[in-house]
């Protein structure tokens, strides 16, 4: 089996990650570190690259790479190198989609997210990946809230 573990920018991914780390340890399982690039970001930064003579034929999966490279760059950050036993994968596209996409691939033990306290008024006017996760996945998900 194994643990998804979906890491972004914006909250502890080093919780996340050690979250996701000490639940593959207990259950025996491997540990898959997601990073999605938002699908608006992806291709304004494709299209920038593309620009440049050298890179017109550059593909998207260049951007997919791109978003493995975080996910390994945040793993590295939590724990100083990338064991055997995870994964850094990387998608691009609605990051609740493709975090439930990824999910329902490698049928996961848990889903591994981040998420911070909100008011009601808040969630009702914003809506949130995490949240859109919790109530879409048909997998247990672990919110690990940041500080």
């Amino acid at each position: 089996m194994v643990i998804l573990a979906a890491v972004g920018e914006q909250h502890d991914q080093e919780a996340i990650i050690e979250t996701g780390l000490d639940l593959a340890e207990a259950y025996d399982d491997d540990l898959r570190v997601l990073h999605v690039i938002p699908e608006d970001e992806a291709e304004s930064h494709f299209e920038s690259v593309r620009s440049i003579d050298q890179f017109s034929d550059t593909s998207f999966s260049i951007e997919i790479e791109r978003a493995e490279d975080i996910a390994e760059r945040l793993v590295e950050m939590a724990l100083g190198d990338v064991p055997a036993t995870i994964t850094p994968a990387g998608r691009i596209g609605d990051p609740t989609e493709e975090i439930l996409d990824d999910a329902a691939s490698v049928g996961p033990r848990y889903i591994v997210i981040g998420g911070r306290k909100r008011s009601p008024t808040g969630k009702a006017l914003f809506g949130s990946v995490t949240q859109s996760v919790i109530l879409s996945a048909d997998h247990p998900v672990v919110s690990v809230l940041a500080e």
